[in-house]
């Protein structure tokens, strides 16, 4: 068994529409995926990518004749925090679940043309499905999580603080994609360089 321990000195966050597969893998560009994957700018260096798993712990049932007799396998929910550092519509709508970009006068809906845009707030959050990509860069080795069907919805509030970047935290919960056995994938340690 070769050694495979990560330190991810540099990482990239990708969405997509919901269902977008996992590019081949190793990712010959980190910065550049594949067709359809758009980057979701900077992400904090400070508070990193964090997990979280919601759900009951497994039990052990037990008979009088066999106390260990059977384990319960309790639904987990798995999500991913991540802090957003551009200050852009896309992270708003991821933010805040929704909303209608607009222009400069700030009620009329964007064009294309527009070199000022804005984000109009919407009354009803709305958690935005997307498909998630991360490749966390170590050297010349790369990690890649893939998901195919991810929820994502605004988590803490954003703070300015006049001593730190400012931060837009967004939760992505994984989800089964069309009823797929599973939620995400995620690589071995690859090298991608030669």
């Amino acid at each position: 068994m070769t050694d495979a321990p990560v330190l991810p000195s540099t990482g990239y966050v990708f969405v997509a529409n919901a269902g977008t597969a996992m590019p081949t893998l190793p990712i010959s560009n980190p910065k550049v995926p594949g067709a359809g994957w758009r980057s979701i700018g900077n992400t904090s260096l400070e508070n990193g990518i964090s997990r979280d798993v919601d759900g009951d712990d497994p039990e052990v049932l037990g008979s009088w004749q066999n106390p260990a007799l059977k384990t319960t396998r309790p639904t987990k929910t798995r999500s991913l925090t991540i802090n957003l550092l551009d200050f852009t519509v896309d992270a708003y709508s991821l933010y805040y679940g929704g909303g209608v970009v607009v222009g400069p006068d700030g009620t009329t809906p964007a064009t294309e043309s527009d070199t000022v845009k804005a984000f109009q707030i919407p009354a009803t959050s709305v958690p935005q499905e997307r498909a998630l990509l991360i490749v966390a860069v170590d050297g010349e080795y790369q990690v890649v999580e893939h998901y195919a069907q991810a929820s994502i919805t605004g988590a803490d509030a954003i703070e300015y603080d006049p001593t730190a970047l400012a931060e837009i935290p967004v939760t992505a919960t994984a989800l089964s994609h069309n009823g797929a056995a599973y939620t995400g994938t995620i690589s071995e340690r690859l090298k991608y360089t030669d």
